[in-house]
C-alpha cells in the first residue's frame, strides 16, 4: 500500500452495495497490505477486442466509475497526482484545490479489467485512492472521452499533468526492462534459458 488509509477505503469499496461486485472479495487488510481472492479470467488487453467491443466495455466502465465517484468519502487517501510526481523527483507544481476528491482506481488499463463470468472485475488496486488522480481516468484508460475533467481544469493543465504520468511510466518500463535483462543473463549463465 502506498497509503496506511487504503486499506479502511478498500474495505469501503468491498461493503458497497453497488460497487463491490466490480472488485475482488476482499480477504483481509491492515496499515501495510490488502489480501483480495484471486480473479480468473482473461483481461480486456488478453481479449483483443475490437473498437466496438472496446465502446461497449466503456460505457460499463463508466457505470461503475460513476458508482465510485457517488461515494461520499470525505478524506484525501492516496494522493496519486502528488505520488507521480515525487516518483519522477518534480514538485507539484498543480493548484488543484478547486477539484473535488473522488473514490477512483487511478490505473484503469486494459490490464487491469478482467473479464469474468460474472462481468467486469477491476484488479490490481494497489493505487485506490480518494483524491483528485480521477482527472486522468479517461488519459489513463481506453475509455471515450467525456470532458467532466473541463468543469475544473483546462485542457492545458490535464495535458500538462498526462506528460508527467507519462515520464512516470518510461522510468518504471526502464526499470522493468533493465530487471528483465538482468534475470534474463542469469538464467542464461546458469544454462536455464
Amino acid at each position: 500500500m502506498f497509503d496506511k488509509n487504503q486499506g479502511k477505503l478498500r474495505y469501503l469499496v468491498s461493503k458497497h452495495k453497488k460497487l463491490s461486485r466490480y472488485f475482488p472479495k476482499l480477504i483481509i487488510f491492515n496499515n501495510k497490505y490488502i489480501v483480495e481472492e484471486w480473479v480468473q479470467g482473461p483481461t480486456i488487453r488478453e481479449k483483443n477486442l475490437n473498437k466496438a467491443e472496446l465502446v461497449l466495455l466503456s460505457k460499463q466502465l463508466k457505470k461503475i466509475i460513476k458508482i465510485m465517484w457517488s461515494i461520499k468519502y470525505n478524506k484525501v487517501v492516496f494522493d496519486y497526482i502528488n505520488y507521480i510526481h515525487k516518483r519522477i523527483k518534480k514538485k507539484d507544481k498543480f493548484d488543484l484545490k478547486n477539484v473535488p476528491i473522488k473514490v477512483n482506481h487511478n490505473d484503469l488499463s486494459l490490464d487491469n479489467i478482467v473479464i469474468t463470468s460474472k462481468g467486469l472485475k477491476i484488479i490490481d488496486n494497489e493505487f485506490l485512492g480518494c483524491s483528485t488522480g480521477w482527472l486522468l481516468n479517461i488519459k489513463n484508460s481506453f475509455l471515450v472521452e467525456d470532458y467532466k475533467y473541463q468543469n475544473f481544469v483546462s485542457d492545458k493543465i490535464l495535458n500538462n499533468l498526462w506528460e508527467i504520468r507519462k515520464e512516470w511510466s518510461k522510468i518504471i518500463n526502464r526499470k522493468i526492462y533493465k530487471k528483465n535483462s538482468i534475470f534474463k543473463i542469469l538464467l542464461k549463465k546458469f544454462k536455464i534459458l
